[in-house]
């Protein structure tokens, strides 16, 4: 999914969002932070644990160009690449191999 901050304040104002939702506005936010602070992504290294309902981590290493997201959604382990400009679910992007 493409980062947009239209699509982030959207989400945010909404109520009662879906589990599929809410990992969404916390990938989404969690980009949002890298532009608010002006962050050079590819420069910059993340290590960020969320705790609560969803425990999601975010790690990437200085000089890399995407990171991981691991996500645990009702005891499902997920995982995502993402960079300053969108998210993408790892699994989808292992089918573009097959």
């Amino acid at each position: 999914m493409k980062y947009s901050e239209i699509e982030v304040k959207k989400l945010l104002k909404t109520k009662d969002l879906s589990l599929e939702d809410q990992v969404k506005v916390n990938i989404l936010n969690f980009i949002r932070t890298i532009h608010l602070n002006k962050q050079d992504f590819i420069e910059s290294s993340f290590g960020s644990k969320f705790f609560g309902e969803l425990p999601m981590t975010f790690q990437k290493n200085p000089g890399q160009v995407m990171g991981i997201i691991t996500a645990t959604v009702n005891g499902e382990v997920r995982k995502y690449v993402f960079n300053d400009q969108g998210y993408e679910e790892l699994g989808d992007l292992l089918k573009l191999v097959e």
